[in-house]
């Protein structure tokens, strides 16, 4: 018995002290594209990609990056937020998962921020309050800043205004639901700023 204890010990220890190889991949739970880590790929992930690729101003992280490397190919660029974008789940500022992005989008999102505003919590924070996915679809203009709030319901009722005024048909022929205008090098964009749109128009670039 002794004799069987030791052998168990020192293999082990050995095993113990073999090196671990350096090309050891990191275990990450997310799958490729879930660039925002909420279990889901969705225009989210497709306009923070967007967002990083042609202002660079969304500051992804490295866990981030790697995620957004859907095609693997060591870079993040338009191929990887198309790629996203063609195996998103929900909408862009669809918020009630209900695959529209309408009215009720806006006043939910604005309701959420109320609850925030006022403290109505349950003492678990439970309910009411949005799940990670709603959060991340709220954020529009693809800039990760923080909960829900005003202007991204505002956001989301401008952009439901402009889509009813028919002023992103063109776009939307010609690239499906969830683009938005043509940027300066004819590439999509998968996030929604109601400032750049307003002031540049549809097709005219940042």
């Amino acid at each position: 018995m002794k004799k069987s204890l030791a052998c168990l010990t020192a293999s082990i220890l050995a095993i113990a002290s073999l090196p671990v190889s350096a090309g050891a991949a990191e275990f990450d739970p997310f799958p490729l594209g879930d660039v925002d880590r909420d279990t889901v790929i969705t225009g989210h992930d497709a306009a923070l990609v967007s967002r990083y690729v042609l202002l660079g101003d969304n500051r992804l992280t490295d866990k981030q990056l790697k995620l957004a490397d859907i095609n693997q190919d060591g870079v993040v660029d338009q191929t990887d937020a198309d790629l996203i974008h063609q195996q998103a789940v929900y909408l862009l500022g669809d918020v009630t998962l209900d695959g529209v992005v309408d009215v009720d989008d806006g006043f939910d999102t604005a309701q959420e921020y109320a609850y925030y505003a006022a403290l109505l919590r349950n003492s678990d924070y439970t309910l009411p309050m949005f799940s990670k996915l709603q959060e991340n679809l709220a954020d529009m203009d693809g800039l990760q800043d923080g909960t829900p709030d005003l202007d991204d319901a505002m956001t989301i009722l401008q952009y439901y205004c402009i889509y009813a005024a028919g002023c992103l048909s063109n776009t939307q022929a010609a690239y499906g639901s969830g683009v938005f205008y043509i940027t300066k090098n004819g590439a999509p964009c998968y996030f929604f700023d109601p400032a750049d749109y307003i002031q540049n128009g549809p097709g005219k670039g940042f």
